[in-house]
Parts: structure tokens; C-alpha cells; sequence
């Protein structure tokens, strides 16, 4: 099959993951991959990509996949098998039945050799990783490229992950960290994986409470994700800023989030000339951004004040049974796809 992924602009780790973590899990399900694009099979892994463009791939087996910023009737027509989907806000959206939520596919990234090995050059198979490292900060890979993320974390005594890197890198520094604040929804979801304790924060509109709450309610959590502020306004002038105060936790309720989906997915309003051009004048100087008040400084305070609530952790038991029921599933795939191939 053809191994379909959201591919940005830059490198994303967890996007990033699919090449390798797949492929190592069931080769045969790629290894004769012209073939399979005669068939116009995919397989669509990690990722907010239910709704992605198919191209001509006609015939998609969705594996642990999320929805969350494109509407699924973009796949109309098409011949879609729903294995498994990231939780249970997707499995609303596209109205499925019970059994079809697990959990994000990033979870089996322990069993793979070069991850394992990646963490301190030992193999920990799966679960806790020794409390030895430090306190980490994973930015969103958008909002990494404003000014101001290295100063903050480094003035709040933090180590700073850059999301933008490639997985066996980022994965070691997060299995091997103490603690793990992240914006990078897969920065939550490798440091759970690992067994590693992390809290989340949001900075703008970007943040989608719709993807955190389908993955946190997939392994019995409620979480509150801490709004704080970014070093830099750039982030709020590209994406907008959430109309909640920085400093405010914001409850992950699936209810909320299914209504928070509904809006992404609609057309974007129009913004105003004046607003628009306001805008812009910020974006292109930097020292009329200082005057509204944001500093690393500000973001190293609320950083350090969300390093000392209480941090999230799913149960292991919980882990370990989603991870056989996902590699069941995988299994049963690449049964349908063996026998597909002879037939």
C-alpha cells in the first residue's frame, strides 16, 4: 500500500513517524508498493488527516488516525475501511460504533528497536524510561519558528525540544526526560508512551482542544491544558488568540470539542481591512510587538508555574491493552491486505 501522511512544510516529527514506524511494523504491507498504487489502496497512519487529499488512491484503510481540521465528506465516493481511528471525538464526527476508537498509532513507537535503543543507548522496552533527565519543552512545530522559545525555556531552567526534529531525536530527549511540557500534541503522546509524566499548554488559536481531547479521553484522561503566553506575539497575530485570559486552564470536554470541530472545518470569516492591515504593520516590526507586552521572561514564569501541578500519566494496564488490541487490529489488516494480493 501507499503510506498516506500529511506531509508540512517543514519537518514535524510526529507526521514524520509514520515513515518509519509503519513499515517496521508490518513491512508486508508496503513492500510492493508500485503494485499496490495500480489498486489505489492506501493506508492512512498518525496524524488530524481523516479528510486528507487522497489524490487518485481510491481505496483507504484508516489505522489510528484523528480528524480535527478537515471535514470527512471529502472522502465521498471513495472506498474507506475504518480499522481503528484515534478516539472517541473522531468516532462521533464520523458517526462509528464503539469498538472503532483505540488510540493514537504512536503508541507502538516502544516496540520498534531504534526507539527503544534511542533512549540513553538502553533497550527499556516497553514502559518507564529511569527518572534521571530533565524538564523538556515542546513548542508546536509552527509555533517554533517565532522569535523567543530558546531564551524562555532556558531563563525557566528548562531544556527546549525542537518538534521539528527528526523522531529518533526527539523521542530519546522525550522518553528520557523528568517531566514533559508540550504544545506538540505528540510530544504528550511519546512521553506517555515512554511512561514519562507531561503537562499541556496552548499559546493561540492554533491549539486544537478537539485532537487533545479525542486522544486524552482514548486513555481514560481528563486533562486541563494551561494557556500561556508566547514570548512573542506572532503566534496570536498568524492564528489568532483564544478569547480565555493567559493563565486559564482549559478543560478538554469531548462536548466542547466535538463544537470546537464544527467550527474549524466552516469558512473562515473575513477580516477587516484595517484589522488585516494593523496586522501586518506588527508582523513586519519587531519593537512595536514588544509594546504589547510579551517577553520570554513572561513565558519562563508561566512555564516554571505549570512545571509544579500535578502532571499526567495514563495508566500502564491501560496502555499495555491498547497496544494489543492496536497490534490485533494491524494483524487483521495485514491478513485482508495477503489475501487481497493472491486473490
Amino acid at each position: 500500500m501507499k503510506l498516506l501522511h500529511y506531509e508540512p512544510a517543514v519537518p514535524n516529527f510526529g507526521d514524520d513517524l509514520n515513515g518509519i514506524l509503519w513499515p517496521t511494523l508490518a513491512p508486508s504491507l508496503f513492500e510492493e508498493e508500485n503494485a499496490a498504487d495500480d489498486r489505489g489502496e492506501a493506508f492512512v497512519g498518525i496524524g488530524t488527516i481523516i479528510g486528507i487529499d487522497p489524490g487518485r488512491l481510491r481505496h483507504l484503510h484508516v489505522f489510528s488516525s484523528g480528524a480535527g481540521y478537515t471535514a470527512a465528506d471529502r472522502w465521498d465516493g471513495l472506498d474507506v475501511h475504518y480499522h481503528c481511528v484515534r478516539g472517541p471525538v473522531t468516532a462521533k464526527v464520523l458517526g462509528l460504533s464503539a469498538d472503532r476508537p483505540l488510540t493514537d498509532g504512536a503508541i507502538l513507537a516502544p516496540l520498534v528497536d531504534r526507539f527503544r535503543r534511542s533512549v540513553t543507548g538502553i533497550d527499556t522496552g516497553v514502559g518507564s524510561v529511569p527518572v534521571s533527565g530533565s524538564t523538556v519543552v515542546v513548542p508546536h512545530y509552527e509555533t517554533i519558528t517565532f522569535p523567543g522559545w530558546d531564551r524562555a525555556v532556558r531563563m525557566a531552567g528548562f531544556d527546549l525540544v525542537d518538534p521539528r526534529g527528526a523522531p529518533e531525536t526527539v523521542i530519546a530527549a522525550l522518553a528520557g526526560a523528568r517531566l514533559v511540557l508540550t504544545e506538540s500534541l505528540h510530544g504528550a503522546i511519546l512521553a506517555d508512551a515512554y511512561g514519562v509524566p507531561w503537562r499541556g499548554f496552548a499559546v493561540s488559536r492554533n491549539f486544537s482542544t478537539a485532537k487533545w481531547a479525542d486522544w486524552t479521553r482514548s486513555l481514560d484522561l481528563n486533562v486541563e491544558i494551561a494557556l500561556v503566553p508566547p514570548p512573542d506575539p506572532m503566534p496570536l497575530l498568524r492564528f489568532g488568540k483564544r478569547g480565555e485570559p493567559f493563565g486559564t486552564m482549559l478543560p478538554l470536554d469531548p462536548e466542547a470539542s466535538f463544537r470546537e470541530f464544527r467550527s474549524r472545518i466552516a469558512p473562515p470569516a473575513r477580516i477587516p481591512f484595517l484589522k488585516a492591515q494593523a496586522k501586518r504593520v506588527l508582523e513586519d516590526v519587531p519593537a512595536a510587538r514588544r509594546l504589547l507586552g510579551f517577553s520570554p521572561q513572561r513565558t519562563a514564569i508561566a512555564l516554571a508555574e505549570l512545571a509544579t501541578c500535578e502532571p499526567y500519566l495514563s495508566r500502564a494496564a491501560k496502555r499495555e491493552s491498547l497496544r494489543d488490541a492496536m497490534l490485533q487490529r494491524l494483524e487483521a489488516l495485514v491478513r485482508l491486505h495477503q489475501r487481497a494480493v493472491l486473490a
